[in-house]
């Protein structure tokens, strides 16, 4: 048999529009898969922002929690201090008061320099 007789006529005869069909059917069952698959990826995403927002949000709110009382004792403690060196308080006030307006005319006149 010479080579041209061999293409033109092949020796065993395939059935390739049914092995073509097959290929189709599973490639379409394979988009099927992926379109589920990607659905609930982004279910599963969904789910998981939710119950990561609720975590984020207790913890928020507990922490929330922990600085006011913080603050709140903060400004008691300072109440307390005041009321038992009243004097202390106001020279002190008044001390950081000249200071910071000394601080910032010194920053006014340096600044027309």
């Amino acid at each position: 048999m010479n080579k041209e007789t061999t293409i033109a006529h092949p020796q065993h005869d395939h059935d390739y529009g049914s092995q073509i069909a097959v290929i189709r059917s599973d490639l379409e069952r394979l988009q099927g898969d992926f379109t589920k698959l990607g659905h609930e990826v982004a279910e599963d995403a969904g789910e998981r922002m939710k119950h990561f927002s609720e975590f984020a949000s207790d913890q928020l709110k507990e922490k929330g929690a922990v600085l006011r009382e913080a603050g709140e004792r903060g400004k008691q403690a300072a109440v307390a201090e005041v009321k038992r060196h009243p004097i202390a308080s106001i020279v002190g006030a008044a001390s950081a008061g000249l200071a910071l307006g000394a601080l910032a005319l010194f920053t006014q006149n340096g600044a027309k320099r």
